[in-house]
């Protein structure tokens, strides 16, 4: 305080409130009309999303709790291009589902939260897992002996399969 002056340096959510100057001597004491201090404060992340590794066609969340004055807002993005259309929703308003995901959802999903007073971000990854599958299956050869043949296999995965070969009724990869 100084004067006719009252400084709060720093302040706290619990400095809000209703202030008077109060004007005093030895014949009497004056009060001013209340003035309201609010207090506002930029979002903080409670809860952040984390990193995930699930199976296709799986659900996954990703949360995003926030606290802040006025309540801040939550958007999410996918860094990589846009949300999975029409197989995801936002819960509770912050948080982000994410249904009967897929390899190509893979990416890094990132939730902002705003309010006039101040803006934070938080991202988290997202990997899918695919288990093989033949693509390309191998044909039938018929060779005369000694001559060359080749078989040919395609597989997709994620991540992409490691290819061997095995003779049936063999204990032996090739």
């Amino acid at each position: 305080m100084q004067g006719g002056k009252l400084m709060i340096s720093t302040t706290r959510k619990s400095d809000a409130g209703m202030y008077v100057c109060v004007g005093t001597n030895m014949v009497g004491e004056r009060d001013s009309d209340p003035a309201e201090l609010v207090v506002y404060e930029r979002p903080v992340l409670v809860r952040r999303p984390v990193n995930q590794v699930v199976m296709e066609e799986e659900t996954v969340d990703f949360l995003c709790e926030v606290h802040g004055d006025p309540a801040p807002t939550v958007r999410w993005r996918r860094e990589e291009g846009e949300l999975p259309r029409g197989r995801f929703e936002i819960r509770n308003g912050n948080n982000l589902r994410l249904f009967h995901v897929k390899e190509q959802d893979e990416g890094t999903y990132t939730c902002t939260s705003e309010n006039s007073v101040g803006k934070t971000e938080a991202s988290a990854m997202l990997q899918v897992h695919v288990p093989p599958q033949i693509t390309a299956k191998p044909r039938d050869q018929i060779a005369a002996q000694g001559r060359s043949i080749t078989f040919q296999c395609g597989t997709t995965g994620n991540p992409p399969p490691a290819i061997f070969w095995q003779k049936e009724g063999s204990q032996v990869r090739h």
